[in-house]
């Protein structure tokens, strides 16, 4: 698998493939976003959250080995540095114990479309670490025209889950596993560079199933097992192997044909199809200001990435 950020050199007429796995990421997030909900809602935040990091690490183990035995990976566990090996467990920290952890938490006391507009974001909070932290960004003006047209369409879709959900401040958490993924995202590329995209993504995930160990059990303690049936289970089963598995496959097939910047494009479109969708099975009414607040943060995004 090639690391995130190697395009190959190919023709405008062969990229198609790219474009495909980047529309099929995005349908397969956008739904998330809205199945998943139903598994917020009904798993209590601490089973749903060690449920998923543990069902996703056992798949990305089967899915490390097979790929080991046809020689795509080159790397175990005892092989590494001790520095490449904290860096994982950080990523690991950050990526899969906090951001999923918030996102589960967040999504029960939100919509799906809020969050998916609070998603969008994420560009936004990396390259604010990149200016204030890590000083390899630089402010433009183009930048602070779709980064205003961004935060406005967001502030216009919380107003909106205000007026229509009794529980309006999961957006906080959301905001917050947001932030967290904004340092994974600015911490991840040299390692990634270093061992592949499948093989840290693996590697987090096995990781990230060991810290959630005890919000596992914590959660089994703490869940109402008469609220579970057999949607919330399929819905939980989406989590992972759609949002945590499929999803990232896409994205990494996709950026083996087209660059980080055409990828963007599609992630921009998440907000739209989010909103969409939502209001089609009836999760949230399609008001003006959902309407508004998608097109603003989506072209507000579109406008940062040029």
């Amino acid at each position: 698998m090639r690391p995130i950020g190697h395009v190959k050199e190919v023709s405008r007429s062969k990229s198609w493939p790219g474009h495909i796995a980047l529309l099929g990421q995005t349908m397969v997030i956008c739904i998330g976003y809205v199945v998943g909900r139903e598994a917020a809602q009904r798993f209590d935040p601490f089973l749903l959250t060690g449920l998923r990091a543990w069902g996703s690490a056992l798949v990305y183990i089967g899915l490390w080995s097979f790929f080991r035995r046809w020689g795509w990976v080159s790397h175990d566990w005892g092989s590494l540095s001790a520095v490449w090996k904290k860096r994982l467990w950080l990523l690991s920290f950050l990526g899969v114990f906090c951001n999923q952890l918030l996102f589960n938490w967040g999504l029960r006391y939100t919509t799906a479309a809020t969050t998916a507009l609070i998603y969008a974001l994420t560009p936004s909070v990396v390259f604010w670490l990149g200016v204030w932290v890590f000083r390899k960004e630089r402010v433009s003006w183009n930048k602070l025209l779709g980064l205003f047209s961004a935060y406005g369409g967001v502030l216009l879709a919380l107003w909106h889950n205000l007026l229509h959900s009794a529980h309006g401040w999961g957006w906080l958490l959301i905001l917050m596993a947001v932030g967290f993924w904004g340092w994974y995202l600015n911490f991840s590329p040299p390692i990634l560079t270093r061992l592949g995209a499948m093989q840290v993504t693996a590697i987090v995930m096995v990781l990230g199933g060991i810290l959630h160990t005890p919000t596992l059990f914590w959660g089994i303690f703490r869940q109402d097992w008469s609220v579970l049936g057999g949607y919330a289970w399929l819905s939980l089963l989406y989590l992972i192997l759609g949002m945590s598995v499929t999803a990232y496959l896409l994205l990494n097939a996709g950026l083996g044909y087209l660059s980080p910047t055409q990828a963007a494009l599609y992630i921009s479109l998440q907000p739209l199809g989010t909103t969409a969708l939502a209001a089609s099975m009836g999760q949230e009414p399609l008001s003006w200001q959902l309407f508004v607040a998608a097109l603003l943060t989506t072209g507000g995004m579109w406008i940062f990435r040029r």
